[in-house]
Formats: structure tokens, sequence, C-alpha cells
């Protein structure tokens, strides 16, 4: 078998490697439908690359601050790749494409211990062939990577549901503290996943109260260290923004309604318009499915146990399609393994079908289901960004609105960038950090005397335990367009990067005026320009 898995897991890179490769940075849509785009991927992005060339391992860093709202497992794994073989958006997505094709692999396995080969080709085929899992597992964001972490840990629970041997537990105990220290809170998944199975599965296929408390234990003991170091090192900023703002703030909190749709139908909805072969098969499926589950079974029941929790957490968070990724491996088994082609006189018409589905999705790569190995980006201004980058300018940078969806941010720039925001401040709570009493969020007038207020903000991130001042003025705050106007005006020597529809509030300034990408400009400093050392890195990321 291990012949085989090893084959599987080579497929499954030859799938994914070539997305990372070709398609930029924050570069595809995290949801088709709602045109999400993968602004997250730049931040997890910029940690790395800060990570790689100003060290601090334990403490990743956006933007000159601590990014401590989600756990570093990410950003480690990226930035380790990023040292050993430099910064490029390929090696900073190569631990998750990684990650993925283990998952891959051991969705294999587990297909054909229930059922047969045919049945673990099937559900290899349903899970590569799916949008989500192809999208997010090539990219640098927490979804595939915590993805491949549970399904690691609870396929050591099915392989061996009494977590008897020293391989199943401590299989299940470092995976769950990986996926921990991936994406917090949401990594106890397995462990509520196991806590459910010991209730469910019937008495001779479960372990003993005993060797379920020691793994999740172990998870615990392997994972905690980072988290006290942080509240050691970092107690204010770890509690303001993980504890408070991240867990209650956003965990703990009622989801804003982004859809009219009820959170069962949106995601069914995405479900079909991502993955219309994969519903259909489960919905073929599930009759057989849920005639085994009175028998309680290990197999059926600790599928049941991943779904039933998986799909019970979704309208508890944000909606977004990214979030029906933990269940679609556990789709794919259910399935391959369960329905009424995976009997072994019908298992090549299932394997025929998947495959032309695939054939399908490949052939439409433009549709929402669609597989797409085109290069490029979604990003219309990458490409001008990366010319901008490559002119080698030693001016700091300002863009207005997030037009790029930071990825200005993980470009090798003369000074980070700046980001201008025009409208309102949302209203502030409990939730909220007082970026405004640090200066990272500063207004047009005090960005204007921003030396004399310099002094002040390192005080206070000092009290936050933040040296240096390199977070300040990372945000600007104009009120209005006539205030954006007035802040060009006053920076001539910042280059811009703005929105057409501020054109005319703008006005006539000393800046030259460049193109970017339609509806876009530049305002480069006519200041005549500084030495700056060659480039270190790629601008094309």
């Amino acid at each position: 078998m291990r012949p085989a898995l090893c084959a599987v897991a080579l497929i499954a890179l030859a799938c994914l490697l070539p997305r990372a490769a070709r398609v930029g940075l924050a570069g595809a849509y995290v949801d088709p439908i709602g045109r999400i785009t993968a602004q997250d991927e730049a931040i997890s992005a910029h940690s790395a690359i800060s990570m790689v060339e100003h060290g601090d391992w334990l403490t990743p860093h956006f933007m000159g601050r601590p990014a401590l709202y989600k756990p570093p497992a990410l950003i480690w794994a990226a930035a380790l790749s990023a040292r050993l073989w430099g910064i490029t958006r390929f090696t900073l997505r190569l631990p998750v494409v990684l990650a993925a094709a283990l998952a891959v692999a051991l969705l294999f396995l587990w297909g054909a211990e229930i059922s047969s080969l045919t049945a673990g080709a099937c559900a290899v085929i349903l899970l590569l062939s799916n949008h989500l899992f192809y999208t997010l597992a090539s990219l640098c964001m927490t979804d595939a990577l915590l993805l491949a972490f549970t399904t690691a840990a609870l396929y050591a629970v099915f392989a061996d549901p009494w977590l008897e041997s020293r391989a199943a537990l401590w299989g299940f105990a470092a995976a769950t503290a990986a996926a921990i220290l991936t994406r917090g809170i949401a990594g106890l998944f397995p462990v509520a996943v196991l806590a459910l199975y010991c209730v469910t599965v019937r008495p001779p296929e479960r372990p003993t109260l005993r060797r379920a408390l020691l793994a999740a234990g172990l998870a615990l003991v392997l994972a905690v260290p980072w988290f006290l170091y942080q509240l050691a090192v970092h107690p204010h900023w770890f509690w303001a923004e993980h504890v408070v703002v991240d867990l209650l703030g956003y965990g703990a909190a009622k989801p804003p309604r982004t859809s009219p749709e009820s959170a069962p139908v949106f995601y069914l909805l995405r479900l079909a318009a991502t993955d219309p072969i994969l519903l259909a098969a489960v919905l073929v499926a599930l009759p057989g499915f849920a005639r085994l589950l009175p028998r309680r079974a290990s197999g059926p029941t600790l599928l049941a146990c991943w779904f039933v929790l998986g799909a019970g957490t979704l309208p508890w968070q944000y909606p977004g399609a990214a979030y029906l990724l933990p269940l679609i491996p556990a789709l794919a088994l259910i399935a391959a393994c369960y329905g009424p082609f995976a009997e072994q006189r019908h298992a090549k018409w299932m394997l025929a079908i998947v495959c032309l589905g695939l054939a399908v999705k490949v052939a439409l790569p433009d549709a929402p289901y669609g597989l797409s190995y085109r290069a490029g980006t979604i990003q219309p201004l990458a490409p001008a960004l990366s010319n901008y980058c490559g002119q080698n300018r030693a001016r700091g940078l300002i863009v207005v609105d997030f037009a790029d969806d930071l990825y200005a941010a993980t470009l090798p720039l003369f000074e980070r960038p700046s980001y201008a925001f025009v409208g309102p401040l949302r209203p502030g709570g409990a939730s909220s950090m007082p970026f405004d009493e640090m200066g990272i969020v500063v207004t047009v007038p005090q960005y204007g005397v921003l030396a004399s207020l310099a002094p002040a903000f390192r005080a206070r991130l000092r009290d936050w335990g933040v040296g240096g001042d390199e977070p300040v003025a990372t945000l600007i705050h104009a009120t209005s367009a006539e205030e954006l106007g007035r802040l060009v005006r006053t920076s001539p020597l910042d280059d811009f990067l703005i929105p057409e529809r501020y054109r005319e509030a703008i006005g006539r300034t000393g800046h030259i005026e460049a193109p970017a990408a339609p509806g876009y400009f530049f305002l480069l400093s006519p200041a005549r320009p500084r030495a700056f050392p060659p480039l270190s890195r790629t601008c094309h990321m």
C-alpha cells in the first residue's frame, strides 16, 4: 500500500504545484460566487517574509506590529520554505501544497480500507476536482493546512479506533496540536469529533476514557507553549488581539448577515455551485450511508461525527464558502464508499463518472466549479505594482482604499507601504484595539505633523510591548474625498495609488501622474530619487 500512497501524493502534487507557481499572490477568488478575494494570503505572505528578513520566529508581525490574531504554524512553514529556497510565491505556498497532498494520500488509504482501491481513487478524484480544495490548497492560507492536519488526526482514529498503538496516539496528538497552532480554537475540531465518536460508537470500537483523554491532553501539551510564551512576552497585545478580538469579538459574537439566505441555504447553494458532481454523488450515497449508522460501527460513525460537527459549526461563523472546506473530505468518502456505485460490480462506473466530471471541470475553467491552470491574477493592480516596484523608487507608497488587497505589502519596496481609506471609522467597542492611540491609524492632519507626534506614539507602542515606530501611520484615515486630496497635496515626498473616482476631488497637485490599471492611476513624487540598494528579491509575487 505504501507505493500506492506515494503515487497518489505525487499525483496530487502534480495537480497543485503548477497552480501554486502560476497564480499571483492574493490572485484568486476564495468564493467565486461572492467574488471574495484571497486578501488573507497577502497578510500571511507579508508575515512570513517579515519573519525571514527581520527574524523573531516566535512572534509573527504584520506591517511592523505583532500579528497574534492567529497562531503561527502557517507563517512558520512558509517562512522556513522561503528561507531555504528564496522568497517567491511558490516557496511561500509550498508547505500548504505538501500538506494538502498528504491529506489526499490519506483519503485514498481511508477509502481503500473502507471499500476498495477503486473507491479510494474515486474519493481522491472527488477531492482534487473540488473547486474549493483545488483553490485553497494552492494558496498560502490556513484553510487547506487546517484541513490536512484535521484529516491526519481523524485518520489516526480510523486506523486505530482504540488509539492503542503509539503511532495512532501520537499521530492524533501531533496532528491536532498542529491544527491548534494553525487556527487556534478551530484546531480543536478533531478533539470534538473524538469526543462525539466516543459517545456514539458501539463500545467494542471506542477508546477507553483514559486513552481518549491522554490523546487530547498530549495535543494541548504540544500546542500550548506558544500561547504561554506570547502571554508572557506580549501579555497586553496577546490578550487584546487573540482573546478579545479574535476569540470573543469574532469567534463568540453572532456573525453578520452578508447574504439574504439562511446559513444552511447559503452553504448548500455554495456547494451546489462549486461542486455539483460531489453534491449529487453525496445525495445518491446518503440513503445507503444512513442505513449503516444504527449499527454504530467505527467507520461510518466517525464520518458521521465529522460531518455533523463540521456542518453544525457553519451557522456560527462569518458566512464564507471557505468554511465548507473541512466537510469536503468527509463528503468525498461518503460519496465514494457508501453509494450504490461503490459496490464492486459498479465501482468502475463510479470511477468513470468522476473522471468525466474532472475533465468537464478542467475544460470549463471559468465556471464556478471549474479548475484553471492558467497563469495570472484576479488583482488588476498586481502587474502595475510589480512594475512600480521594479522602478526601485526610494519613496513611500500610499495605496488608497486597499485597492490592491494588500498585494503591495508583499513587495520589496523602499519602505513598507501605507494604506489610506476614505469614509467613517467603524464604531469602536470592546473588541476593538486602540490603534489610533498607538499611531497605527492616523488622521490626515496627524500625518502632516507625524514627526512631532512620533515620540508619543513610540511611547504608547512600548506600553503595548512593541519597540520602534515601524507600525506608525500604517493606516491613514481621510474623512472625505476632499481630505484625501489634502493628504496628497501636503505629501510631496510620497507616491500614491488612487482609484479613478477620487480624481476630481484631488484636483491639481505637484505629483506626476502615471497609468496603473483601468480605473486607477499613480501620482508619483517629483522629488529627486534617493540612493537605493538593488532589490533583494523579485517584484513579481
